[in-house]
């Protein structure tokens, strides 16, 4: 069997291009598949939150193979951990919510760092995937470097302490479906001074398009350069609707099944042949480490309206609805 750190070793180097890190990836899940013993194949149902959805352990363990993604918040995450280290903070108190099964991002953390580095807190609320996270903790030996592992929601959770890195990726394209703001919204109240988010930022931008003439990449896309060349001729700038970072989180309240005002946006300057506004996502995962469209699932466009010849023209207000189906909307004003 490969050294699983090693392999670690290699992925989490700057000088890894994408195909190397996804076939060193490929290695990596297939030692967790024989080592996590879990079975998230019969686990398929998702847990339905006040704002947004848990998704189910199957689907959770896939995520895995959305290389890119996986790569860059690991990688990001290392690099944040060395860098607070450096920085002379030891050990670095880590809170990851929303594990899954595999608890993916810290996977690194517990080969390349010793237990008097780091001290991890878990959260996850889907109990079958907290059951196969813990059992594959325990099978790879690796339970010191645990403070605790908490089966709770991390929306509601009220820890007695700071942290110095916040972990958490739970979010779809757009800031749809899944909780990702609402997690952010309550755990930032938990981070240190000089502590720090990953993603450290998720950004979503209106364009206006030609949806038609676009190109569509593969369900898993993996930088695929090709496709935003073309579709950038197919577009127009209109605005930035939200760059959550650290400032977004300790200067907005989220209340559950209320919507935020995010801003109100022009459509005047648009141009005629263009008839669909989409969203497009980007993440900072840690500083230069990001995500851009098209490389992740989590940064594929999501369409978002259709023009009216009455439409045309007009002033959206952009509202974040923050209930059980969280997303950005736009409304036309009369």
């Amino acid at each position: 069997m490969p050294n699983i750190k090693f392999l670690f070793e290699e992925l989490l180097k700057e000088t890894t291009d994408d195909t190397t890190a996804i076939n060193l990836l490929k290695e990596i899940e297939a030692i967790l598949a024989i080592e996590s013993n879990s079975n998230t194949d019969d686990s398929i149902t998702d847990v339905l939150l006040s704002q947004g959805v848990a998704i189910n352990p199957k689907l959770a363990a896939q995520c895995f193979t959305d290389y890119l993604r996986t790569h860059r918040f690991m990688l990001g995450t290392y690099q944040c951990v060395l860098q607070l280290i450096n920085q002379g903070i030891k050990p670095v108190q880590i809170l990851y919510a929303g594990t899954g099964p595999f608890a993916t991002i810290v996977l690194p953390l517990l080969y390349l760092f010793s237990e008097d580095e780091i001290s991890i807190t878990t959260i996850e609320i889907n109990s079958n995937s907290y059951t196969a996270a813990n059992l594959l903790i325990r099978k790879l030996k690796k339970e010191k470097y645990f403070d605790s592992t908490l089966l709770t929601d991390a929306i509601t959770y009220s820890p007695d302490r700071e942290f110095d890195i916040i972990i958490s990726e739970t979010m779809d394209k757009a800031l749809t479906r899944e909780p990702q703001l609402a997690i952010f919204s309550n755990l930032i109240n938990y981070l240190s001074p000089t502590g720090q988010l990953i993603p450290e930022c998720i950004k979503v931008d209106l364009v206006a398009s030609s949806i038609y003439l676009e190109k569509d990449v593969p369900y898993y896309c993996f930088d695929d350069k090709e496709t935003r060349l073309v579709n950038h001729k197919h577009r127009q700038f209109i605005d930035n609707v939200i760059s959550a970072d650290r400032h977004f989180f300790e200067t907005q309240t989220l209340i559950p099944n209320q919507s935020l005002f995010l801003k109100t946006v022009k459509t005047s300057q648009i141009t005629e042949n263009l008839n669909e506004l989409i969203f497009t996502t980007e993440l900072v995962v840690f500083d230069d480490v990001v995500l851009l469209e098209d490389d992740s699932t989590l940064t594929k466009k999501y369409i978002c309206y259709s023009f009216t010849a009455m439409d045309k023209g007009k002033e959206f207000d952009v509202h974040y609805l923050n209930n059980d189906s969280p997303r950005i909307a736009l409304t036309p004003k009369n």
